[in-house]
């Protein structure tokens, strides 16, 4: 797995180095760091065998079942391709007709930024705002048959946020001890 996530985004970094250079704002998409690989299993079986594959490079996982379908994020011990340490592996949603495989990368962006706000410099950008649930938003950016999504967290702070409303169900204050 480690091996095919590597050798996917050796491909990614290709198509993301030659979309940057047809920008105008080049240094906006060059200094956009990433952070993270979301990669689409193609059913439960195979989501299993790759998470299996995925924790022995980890230490530390969580999962989360979003959207009708399991998703995990893991930490890996040591960085693969890009310096990216963390992976998102996703099952499809039901009925998605989404390819499997790398699915996108995550990059740290500045706060504020807005499919507005890049669509209005980049014009030939498919650019779109994006949300996943109440912790989860991001501007994608659909270039060469993948996705950017651009963000000013990272999917750890989505994984801190999830648990905290786990632990904090109605925003009721912790009881005091």
């Amino acid at each position: 797995m480690i091996e095919e996530l590597t050798a996917a985004l050796n491909d990614y970094q290709v198509k993301w180095a030659a979309m940057s250079a047809e920008r105008k704002d080049r240094s906006f998409f060059d200094n956009l760091k990433p952070t993270a690989v979301g990669w689409k299993t193609a059913d439960p079986g195979d989501f299993d065998k790759r998470y299996a594959m995925l924790r022995a490079y980890s230490d530390q996982i969580h999962m989360g079942w979003v959207n009708e379908r399991w998703l995990a994020t893991f930490h890996l011990r040591e960085p693969i391709a890009w310096g990216i340490s963390l992976v998102k592996l996703m099952q499809l949603r039901p009925g998605s007709q989404d390819k499997i495989g790398l699915d996108h990368v995550d990059f740290l962006a500045p706060d504020g930024a807005t499919a507005a706000i890049v669509k209005s410099i980049e014009t030939d950008l498919n650019v779109t705002d994006e949300q996943n649930g109440p912790h989860c938003r991001w501007v994608s950016v659909w270039f060469a048959g993948t996705e950017a999504k651009l963000r000013s967290d990272t999917v750890l702070d989505v994984c801190i946020a999830e648990l905290e409303a786990v632990k904090n169900p109605q925003g009721q204050e912790p009881a005091a001890t």
